[in-house]
């Protein structure tokens, strides 16, 4: 079901050429240890459906203020618009991309493996000057540090790219993990950020997951071991 979602939305992306992300900018730093797990906190995290929200407001203001334009016979000089459908195959994406709650980042002097729940993991060789290039099954894949954060770049077929881009909070103990979804039809990302909270796997006692047509729903789960 979701390698169904993941064509679908790709289908509704594909359009006009418009700006991807800009290369990563390398600054030497001592890499930053992520170790552990952590586990999604939906309080501190962006909310896909207000986010959503906010670029549909943005985008009926646009509208309306060329609509004003041509009502006094002048030319509205932004760039083009982006349909509704094009941005909820967007959201739709980036809420795919995004699922993941649980993360277990295991990290060597010249490794980082980025273990996600129910998605393929995220690997950087670090132990060469960034980029580190690998060919996956979903694309070309650019990753290493930079400064204090941790980039994965993964470019799609058909002009789409993913910026995840992981940094830690030293003084509140947790991960951000923002990740920036771009399509060649849509002109700016959509991004989110996720915050993670360390925690114990053996003492998990509910899960929750956050969807656009439901929002946040929490289960209770009995603790492993």
């Amino acid at each position: 079901m979701r390698n169904c979602l993941i064509f679908t939305a790709l289908v509704l992306l594909i359009g006009c050429q418009a700006d991807g992300p800009k290369p990563a900018r390398y600054a030497p730093s001592d890499p930053i240890d992520m170790t552990g797990n952590w586990e999604v906190d939906y309080a501190r995290s962006d909310n896909i459906q207000r986010r959503f929200n906010t670029i549909i407001r943005q985008l009926q203001q646009e509208a309306e203020r060329r609509a004003r334009a041509a009502e006094r016979g002048q030319t509205y000089s932004g760039t083009p618009m982006s349909s509704g459908r094009e941005l909820v195959a967007l959201a739709e994406m980036a809420e795919i991309i995004t699922a993941p709650e649980l993360l277990e980042v295991i990290q060597t002097d010249n490794t980082v493996r980025v273990k996600r729940e129910n998605s393929f993991a995220l690997i950087c060789v670090t132990d060469r000057p960034p980029p580190t290039v690998t060919q996956t099954p979903f694309g070309v894949e650019r990753c290493g540090w930079d400064g204090h954060q941790l980039f994965f770049d993964i470019t799609l077929p058909d002009g789409l790219s993913i910026r995840h881009r992981l940094t830690r909070s030293a003084l509140a103990d947790s991960l951000v993990l923002q990740t920036a979804v771009y399509s060649p039809s849509v002109r700016e990302p959509f991004i989110v950020n996720r915050v993670y909270s360390r925690f114990d796997p053996a003492k998990a006692g509910y899960r929750c997951t956050q969807t656009l047509s439901k929002g946040t729903v929490c289960t209770t789960e009995k603790p492993s071991g």
